[in-house]
C-alpha cells in the first residue's frame, strides 16, 4: 500500500470555480486505457479540480493518470480509503464548506462525492503515489554529487589548522621553548598564549603563512615570519566546503531531476506499449 509518509495530502485543492456544466448528463465513457474507462463524470471532476475548461488538455491528463495508477496497481499499491476521506476533509477545510457542502456543490454539476473519491483514488495514486514508488527506485551516487558540486562551482576546498601566532619581541622565549615533537596546545600554554583552530581557505591568511600552510601535508607543521610576527601552524586536515546549497539540497535536487526524468521514460513506454482510445 502507498503509505501515509506522502509529504503532503493533495499537490492541490480543490476550489470552487466559475465552470459550469448542465446538472443532468448521461457519464458516456469518452476514452478508454488497456479497456478501461474514463467517464464523463471524471472528465467533468478534471475540469473542476484542475480549474481549466480545456477538455482535451483535461483528458490527456487523465489517460496520462490511468497509466501510472494502472501500473502502481500492478505492482500492489493502492491509496489507503482513510487517505482519500483525509484529502476530502482538506478540499472541504480549503473551501470553509462542510462535507455536505461538498456535495451539494457537486451536484449542482451533476457529480457526487463517489465521483470525487473515484477521481482522488487516481489522481493521489498517479501523482504522489508515483513520487513515493519512483523515491524508492532513483538513488544518486555520491559521484553524481560530486559532480553537481563542481557544476555549480561552489565547491571551496578548506584546510583545518592550528595556529599560534608569537609576537617577534618573545623570539627568544620560542627558541628557548620550542621542541618539535611538543604539541602546539602545550607550547602556547608555555608561552602563554592562545591557540588560535581555524578553518581557511586560500588566500585568507598572511602572505607568507598561506604560501606555507598551502605547500604543506596534512599532519605537517609549518613556519612563517612577518616584520612583526612568526607564525607556527599545524595542517589537521583538508575538506570541501559547499557554499549556497548545501549537500543535502544539491542531492535532493538530482533526485527531483532523476525522478522526473524516469517519469517520463515510463509514461512513453506505458503510452507505446498500452491500447488508448479517444471516444468523444
Amino acid at each position: 500500500m502507498v503509505s501515509r509518509s506522502f509529504k503532503k495530502i493533495l499537490g492541490g485543492v480543490l476550489l470552487w470555480t466559475t465552470l459550469s456544466f448542465s446538472a443532468v448528463f448521461v457519464d458516456k465513457v469518452v476514452a478508454s486505457v488497456n479497456s478501461e474507462p474514463i467517464l464523463e463524470s471524471d472528465l467533468k471532476m478534471g475540469m473542476l479540480y484542475y480549474a481549466t475548461a480545456d477538455r482535451k488538455q483535461v483528458l490527456d491528463k487523465l489517460v496520462n493518470d490511468m497509466l501510472f495508477y494502472q501500473f502502481l496497481v500492478g505492482r500492489g499499491l493502492q491509496v489507503p480509503p482513510e487517505l482519500i476521506e483525509e484529502a476530502i476533509q482538506n478540499i472541504a477545510r480549503a473551501n470553509r464548506i462542510s462535507l455536505e457542502g461538498i456535495a451539494q456543490e457537486l451536484a449542482k454539476e451533476g457529480l457526487t462525492l463517489q465521483d470525487l473519491r473515484r477521481f482522488l483514488d487516481r489522481e493521489l495514486l498517479a501523482t504522489q503515489g508515483l513520487s513515493a514508488f519512483l523515491e524508492r527506485e532513483v538513488k544518486v551516487s555520491d559521484v553524481e554529487l560530486e559532480l553537481e558540486k563542481l557544476k555549480s562551482g561552489n565547491v571551496k576546498v578548506v584546510r583545518d589548522i592550528e595556529l599560534l601566532v608569537i609576537d617577534r619581541k618573545d623570539e627568544g622565549k620560542l627558541k628557548a621553548t620550542f621542541n618539535p615533537e611538543k604539541p602546539l596546545e602545550i607550547l602556547a600554554n608555555d608561552m602563554g598564549l592562545s591557540l588560535e583552530r581555524l578553518r581557511v581557505g586560500k588566500g585568507e591568511l598572511v602572505d607568507a603563512l598561506d604560501k606555507e600552510v598551502w605547500k604543506a601535508s596534512p599532519g605537517q607543521l609549518v613556519f612563517a615570519e612577518d616584520k612583526d610576527h612568526i607564525y607556527i601552524a599545524k595542517v589537521i586536515a583538508q575538506g570541501e566546503l559547499t557554499e549556497g546549497k548545501s549537500p543535502e539540497e544539491l542531492r535532493q535536487e538530482i533526485l527531483l531531476r532523476k525522478m522526473e526524468a524516469r517519469r517520463r521514460e515510463l509514461l512513453e513506454r506505458l503510452r507505446r506499449n498500452s491500447f488508448i482510445k479517444i471516444i468523444q
